[in-house]
């Protein structure tokens, strides 16, 4: 059958690791290093210590990241890393 639900979930994920993303460089500004060299522990430790040892204790995605990064959900990372990733591909300004 026609599987629409899955879009936004997929969607929200999406969103919420290019937030991870940006606040996992700023405390391992060697993230590119690491995981060209294949070296995950410290990035695995810092989300077992932000995100996953939380588990479902706070009451949504958004109390959780307010918590642990200071800000809630923020679409703008994604649109940073689209922006910036079809912009190279396609050479735009």
């Amino acid at each position: 059958g026609l599987a629409i639900g899955y879009f936004p979930t997929y969607l929200l994920g999406a969103i919420c690791a290019a937030q991870l993303e940006h606040y996992i460089r700023k405390d391992l500004p060697e993230f590119d290093a690491l995981v060209q060299g294949g070296e995950y522990a410290a990035i695995k430790g810092w989300l077992n210590e932000k995100i996953h040892k939380h588990g479902s204790f706070y009451g949504s995605m958004d109390e959780l990241l307010e918590r642990e990064l200071g800000e809630k959900l923020n679409p703008q990372y994604y649109i940073d890393y689209l922006v910036n990733k079809y912009s190279d591909i396609y050479e735009l300004e």
